[in-house]
């Protein structure tokens, strides 16, 4: 489900447009809910007042007090719709601790509207926010918590690993690191009349990982690319669930085919792992910053997404590996 808010009006004034695609939304109630959200979180100290409004607050609510099409949809689309919001709040530099108080005084708010606006007045259904751990209530407690821990550590130790060499959570290389090696790569191959691209080439693991179970997958992956790449090649996470090694172009098209082969047998019963990892040899452009714009890119894409710029004539993609 997309939500989208078209305005987020001016500190201390009502939400703005928020559009719901796939389900129903009902502004007027998503309004009466993000005024009871504020008063209940200033209640349980918010600081400045002024930092509360944010377009994911105005998301929430619209997702919240929406009519869907029924409590599986409504579930799945309140725990993304909070996920975002925990990543803006982690953005916003808004610790974790006062995160998950905004997030019991929205429970607070939820549960304790009695008046006409309230969300599921007129709906039989069960408002799909509990941050509880009730069973039956939508995603029980624990569930909304985890998603909303992860999409806060997600932003925060993604600013951290921007400025570490080791990424904090799988405990591999981190892309700083990766972008470090690669401008020696570089610098390297200038020296001696060369490009980059001709002597290396960089070898992407990219596994479709979920939820707060991600990091097993990607330190069984790391750990899989250290036993085919252990003569001294770099190898680092890039993004929530790809790793790349920074390789010579000899024999790696066999080398990516063993790992491929490795990672399918150690990852069989892996949990968080959704479908096949993809392995594949990603050419390195022209210049550092190019490589550099190359990582940006693998750290946004799917495991089954290949630019046709990335792979080069002479190295098999993903299907023949």
């Amino acid at each position: 489900m997309d939500v989208r808010t078209n305005t987020g009006g001016p500190a201390g004034t009502g939400p703005g447009r928020v559009v719901v695609d796939g389900a129903t939304p009902r502004p007027g109630r998503a309004a009466a809910l993000r005024e009871r959200w504020f008063a209940c979180s200033s209640a349980l100290g918010w600081g400045a007042a002024v930092e509360w409004p944010d377009p994911a607050v105005d998301a929430v609510c619209a997702v919240v007090t929406a009519r869907h099409a029924g409590p599986a949809a409504r579930d799945r689309a309140v725990e993304r719709a909070l996920a975002r919001w925990a990543g803006a709040r982690a953005g916003a530099g808004v610790g974790l601790a006062e995160t998950l108080t905004d997030l019991a005084a929205l429970n607070t708010a939820v549960s304790g509207g009695a008046g006409p606006d309230a969300p599921g007045r007129d709906d039989p259904r069960p408002s799909a926010l509990d941050v509880s751990p009730s069973p039956g209530r939508g995603p029980d407690g624990v569930r909304l918590l985890r998603a909303v821990s992860l999409a806060w550590t997600d932003v925060a130790c993604g600013d951290l690993a921007d400025t570490a060499a080791v990424d904090p959570l799988s405990g591999l290389a981190s892309v700083r690191y990766l972008r470090t090696r690669l401008a020696e790569v570089y610098r390297f191959a200038r020296a001696h009349g060369r490009a980059a691209g001709e002597e290396h080439a960089l070898v992407v693991l990219a596994l479709d990982v979920r939820d707060w179970r991600r990091v097993a997958p990607l330190t069984i992956a790391g750990e899989a690319a250290g036993v085919v790449f252990d003569a001294g090649e770099s190898i680092a996470v890039v993004g929530r669930g790809t790793v790349v090694v920074l390789a010579p172009r000899g024999g790696l098209a066999e080398r990516a085919a063993v790992l491929r082969r490795l990672l399918a047998r150690r990852l069989a019963a892996a949990e968080g792992l959704v479908g096949t990892p993809s392995v594949r040899i990603a050419r390195l452009p022209a210049t550092h910053d190019g490589a550099c714009a190359l990582l940006e890119r693998l750290r946004d894409e799917g495991p089954d997404e290949t630019s046709p710029d990335e792979t080069g004539p002479d190295e098999p993609g993903p299907a023949e590996f």
